[in-house]
């Protein structure tokens, strides 16, 4: 695209901008001061368990809205129409099922560790494995969140790559260290209203700089861009009214059991504040997605040369669905000519441009599809194209793009410290003291600090795997394939456990092991064999299908293998599963309500409550802290 048509940034736009990375760092020093600072794990990873639901539901938005959002959902809608849309149907019925059966049995556990469930109900290696998939994904996919919008910024208003990621990746870091999760939620806030901000302001005079909502609505009707149900059902169509309502759904809920949202459960200081955060996830998301996506019926609207086939996003990843540059040279030359407009010429270099001298019916002079490499640059380009006159507008924007990217990586970071922390370290420490026949020392203190440190060392390395990120191309792609195949498995295991009490450790591994291998082959294998017409029938499944399809084998393998086990080793029928590690409505039906009450108990864990049955000696100890008739729950 021509730099001509593109804005500097001035004065006031370094201003708006450098203020919203210095309060987010400001945050970050006040958290490391007040209450007496950062001294234990409690309060380095959980915020002393003392968090209201408003600041966690804003936090929980902004965690998972990342930059690859912002600029890749108005990207998909320009190109693609508002089918995408229909996604915010399944979240009608998702943030329910979270509030009202999931979060429940989160938060009543007492956890640090989201996969801390996994030894808990089944064994310290299904445990470990999901420990470590995830520290791979989220350090992996924290780069790409850092490396996406840097590209795109650069593209547009030369804003070099390297600041963008050096700016984000050592702000994001230094206040994650020194303030932990308060920080980390606290700065979400601000964060969240900066980006809402931005997007009405972008919206509003979008709307106006393309003729008024009436010409934009008319426009993208006119033109089939409002293509909400065009397609009601296809397993294997990219896009389908079912697959967003309901695969979207199983595509969302590994979201919501991942370690980033657990860990804000826990930091909550009652159930119902978690579900609280959890319920407004609703309305906020009901806001936050169609503005989103209505930008990109904006930018179509404006971009008027509507008869031109526009290229897909080329790093898209928010769906993890990838097209390449050679997209436009491999149509066929009878179907460019057969969708163009009568005087339009391209030209075919990965992007193209549309050359007209006509003149709209309605007056309007077209404007044409900036010459991109991707169209995730759109939105910048806009902004900075049409507004970069407007003192701070562009920073504003810039801003927003940023405080994603900030949200995203900071939530990554606390989740992966405390994953490390509980699930790797810690029983690092026992099984060392087992092999050498010696007590576990406990130091508080300590850990708090190998967390912080953690926390440095992970931004390093994020920033680093951003750098490598920029020069891996398909590997990017693989790795974010990855990231959405393996969402499924952690649920179907989540599942089993939750909701089928005859599951049992054989039967949760193979069906993860196999699930996660399913899903991975599939997807890389639509990838790979993309442009192959003898590619097998599996690979065309839709995207929006792969969480559901692993989880659906992780599932139904996990019931299968769990019979099969129990009747080769019948002693394992004796065990009893602990009511607390069920849903809600599988436990006791007499006791429901005193399980509840059970729940909020604050000062004892799970694990430490079972302890409370295990000898005499220990339920003499404890008879001061937990009271007789709470006991017997545990029995």
């Amino acid at each position: 695209m021509s730099q001509t048509e593109v804005h500097d940034f001035g004065v006031v736009d370094y201003v708006v901008f450098s203020a919203m990375l210095a309060i987010s760092a400001a945050t970050g020093i006040y958290h490391a001061f007040a209450r007496g600072g950062q001294h234990t794990t409690s309060q380095f990873l959980l915020a002393d368990r003392e968090m209201s639901g408003v600041p966690i539901a804003m936090s929980l938005v902004v965690s998972f809205l990342s930059p690859i959002t912002i600029l890749g959902m108005p990207a998909e809608t320009f190109v693609n129409g508002a089918q995408y849309s229909i996604y915010v149907l399944c979240i009608l019925w998702v943030f329910p099922v979270v509030a009202l059966i999931l979060v429940p049995v989160f938060h009543g556990l007492k956890l640090t560790s989201a996969y801390e469930y996994m030894s808990l109900r089944f064994h310290f290696s299904l445990r470990i494995i999901s420990s470590i998939l995830f520290i791979i994904q989220t350090a992996f996919y924290m780069a790409v969140t850092l490396i996406g919008p840097a590209l795109a910024i650069e593209a547009v208003i030369q804003f070099a790559v390297w600041k963008t990621v050096l700016i984000t990746g050592l702000i994001c870091t230094f206040y994650t260290t020194i303030g932990g999760m308060r920080a980390v939620i606290w700065t979400d806030v601000f964060q969240f209203f900066v980006i809402v901000g931005s997007f009405i302001t972008v919206i509003v005079l979008g709307v106006i700089k393309a003729g008024g909502m009436e010409y934009v609505w008319e426009t993208n009707k006119q033109d089939g861009r409002l293509n909400f149900f065009e397609t009601p059902f296809g397993i294997t169509t990219r896009l389908s009214a079912v697959a967003l309502a309901v695969g979207g759904g199983m595509n969302t809920f590994p979201l919501y059991i991942s370690q980033t949202a657990v860990q804000r459960y826990a930091a909550s200081k009652s159930l119902r504040q978690a579900q609280i955060a959890v319920a407004l996830n609703l309305p906020f998301q009901l806001i936050m997605l169609p503005m989103v996506y209505f930008t990109g019926l904006v930018l179509y609207a404006f971009y008027n040369n509507a008869m031109t086939p526009l290229m897909p996003p080329l790093n898209y990843t928010m769906a993890n669905y990838s097209y390449h540059s050679d997209f436009i040279t491999e149509m066929p030359y009878e179907v460019l000519q057969s969708t163009t407009a009568p005087n339009s010429s391209f030209n075919i270099t990965g992007n193209f441009s549309l050359a007209t001298s006509s003149v709209l019916e309605n007056g309007i002079e077209p404007r044409y599809v900036p010459d991109y490499s991707s169209a995730d640059q759109i939105m910048v380009y806009f902004v900075s194209s049409q507004f970069g006159v407007i003192p701070g507008l562009q920073g504003l924007f810039v801003a927003c793009i940023f405080a994603g990217t900030l949200s995203t990586m900071s939530s990554g970071l606390n989740a992966l410290i405390a994953v490390t922390l509980e699930d790797i370290i810690k029983p690092f420490r026992r099984w060392r003291a087992s092999r050498c026949h010696s007590e576990v020392h406990q130091n508080d203190a300590r850990d708090t600090l190998v967390s912080k440190v953690m926390t440095f060392v992970y931004g390093a390395i994020t920033i680093g795997l951003a750098f490598v990120a920029s020069f891996m191309g398909p590997f990017v792609v693989i790795s974010n394939t990855i990231f959405g195949t393996s969402g499924g498995p952690l649920l179907g295991v989540f599942t089993l456990g939750m909701f089928y009490k005859r599951s049992n450790t054989c039967g949760a591994l193979i069906g993860m092991v196999v699930g996660f291998c399913c899903g991975l082959w599939v997807s890389v294998g639509a990838i790979v064999t993309k442009n192959s017409d003898d590619a097998l029938e599996i690979y065309k499944l839709s995207f929006m299908w792969y969480s559901t399809f692993s989880w659906s084998i992780t599932v139904i393998l996990g019931i299968t293998s769990s019979e099969i086990y129990r009747c080769i080793k019948p002693s394992i029928t004796a065990l009893e599963i602990d009511p607390m590690l069920l849903v809600t409505f599988l436990r006791p039906t007499t006791r429901r309500g005193e399980y509840q009450q059970a729940e909020e108990i604050e000062p004892m864990t799970l694990k430490e409550l079972k302890r409370v049955n295990s000898a005499d000696e220990e339920q003499e100890e404890l008879n001061g802290i937990i009271p007789n008739q709470q006991k017997e729950y545990f029995l």
